[in-house]
Formats: C-alpha cells, structure tokens, sequence
C-alpha cells in the first residue's frame, strides 16, 4: 500500500499559491491576460502550451462574442490603443483614438482578410535572415504579393489607405507577440510565423 509523503503535499500548495502565472498581473481582461500568455509561450518556443492556450482563447472568444476594449479615455493625451479580434477567415482590429485630449474618443474597425495575414507573413519571411526589417522593404513586398500595384516606398507611402493598415497588421503582430514593431523597424521574435498563430485553429 503506498503512503503520502506530507511534505511533498505542503512544497506543492506552497509553490502553487506563491507563484502565479507571471506577466498578466496587469492584464486588465481574460482575455488579454490569454493572448499575452500565447505570446510568451511563442517567445519561449513552448508550442504546445501556446496552441493549448488558443484553444482556450477561442472558447472564451465563441461564448463571449462581444469583444470591447475597457478604455481610460481620460488618460489618453492624443495617443490610441486597439484590441483585437480573432476569427477563422480574419482579424479585426479595433482602434480608440482620441486625437485630442478634449475630444471624445472614437472607434474605429479595421478588418484583415486572412489573405493579407498570409502576404504579410510570406513578406516577413522573405526577410528572415535580417536582424531589423525597414518598413519600407515591407511595404513594396506586401505590396508585391497582394498586387496591389505599388513599386516604390513613397507610391505606397502616399496611399493612406493601405500604408495605415500596414501600420496595424504590424502593431497586431506584435501584440501577439511575434515580432517588435518601433521607429520604422520590425524585428521577427520568431521566424516561425505562420497563420495558425494569428488566427484561431480551424476544426
């Protein structure tokens, strides 16, 4: 017959209640405190924790289908923040920007087709090998791949539309971890960047 070794039990709870998950201490919503887990779990290359954890990301999202940002709109001094929405075919960014401080702050919804996802990554990817990628290199390359028909940095610089959704399919990524968008430059935290990291796992 075997025994319970009482110490063994005491190390266990102690461990378990003095050592919580670290880093989503500040996450203000289950939600955030899951993405910056996956995140983490990327960085780490623990993969099966990190598709567990989607797993369980998109549980939470399909029984709490509505998705708003909990905003301090009165600490915002002409700054915006986004949070972002993870579907099978797409991801939908949606953006709070206060121009102003005494302006009200608006939503604003930015949908990504799971094909710009793809020409995004296949861009990343064609630059792997860089330790910091310029936006401009991205730019004409996305561009390139979507044939959206621009051939220098300044043609896709001065096409608002597309050059700010760039701008938030970046800021996105690195929301999730998978690359460090600032100053003009991207830095791959991974050059194993696939769709099945951004977008919830299809049935």
């Amino acid at each position: 017959m075997g025994f319970i070794n009482k110490n063994s039990v005491e190390k266990i709870e102690k461990q378990g209640n003095g050592n919580p998950i670290r880093g989503i201490k500040s996450c203000k919503t289950f939600r955030k405190a899951l993405q910056t887990l996956i995140g983490q779990y990327y960085k780490r290359g623990n993969t099966e924790l990190e598709f567990h954890t989607r797993g369980i990301l998109e549980l939470y999202n399909k029984y709490h289908p509505e998705k708003k940002a909990q905003v301090e709109v009165e600490s915002w001094k002409g700054k915006s923040s986004f949070e972002l929405i993870q579907e099978l075919d797409k991801l939908i960014i949606i953006k709070y920007q206060k121009p102003n401080k005494d302006e009200i702050a608006q939503e604003i919804k930015t949908e990504v087709t799971r094909e710009e996802l793809e020409a995004l990554i296949r861009t990343l990817g064609r630059y792997q090998q860089e330790e910091e990628i310029e936006t401009k290199h991205i730019a004409v390359t996305f561009s390139y791949f979507l044939g959206l028909g621009h051939t220098t940095w300044k043609e896709f610089f001065s096409d608002r539309k597309w050059h700010n959704k760039l701008t938030l399919m970046l800021g996105a990524l690195q929301e999730l971890g998978l690359i460090e968008y600032k100053g003009g430059k991207t830095k791959l935290l991974n050059n194993n960047i696939s769709i099945q990291r951004i977008l919830p796992l299809q049935n």
